[in-house]
């Protein structure tokens, strides 16, 4: 009969190994220009070696963050040129 606490129990453990396994493959797949402070095979080893740690630290420390592009033709303000903030050329 299963109790209510084991799926509680295996909840966590579930969490656990799909961070592991997704910061594994991010780290794998992520170029090497782009990791930060330590080279690539020690972020694999560290994130082998200390899973949840590691998993956590490849997160928030590991790699550079893509730069977002631009949509072209962007404008700040109003499109028109009246008012009252409209400087005169």
């Amino acid at each position: 009969m299963l109790g209510l606490l084991e799926p509680l129990a295996v909840a966590p453990m579930v969490l656990v190994a799909v961070l592991c396994l997704w910061a594994l493959l991010d780290c794998v797949r992520t170029p090497g220009e782009r990791v930060r402070y330590v080279p690539k095979l020690l972020w694999l080893l560290f994130l082998l070696s200390a899973p949840v740690v590691g998993g956590l630290a490849w997160v928030y420390l590991g790699k550079h963050r893509e730069p977002r592009e631009c949509p072209e033709n962007t404008t700040k303000g109003p499109t028109h040129g009246v008012g009252p903030f409209v400087q005169k050329r």
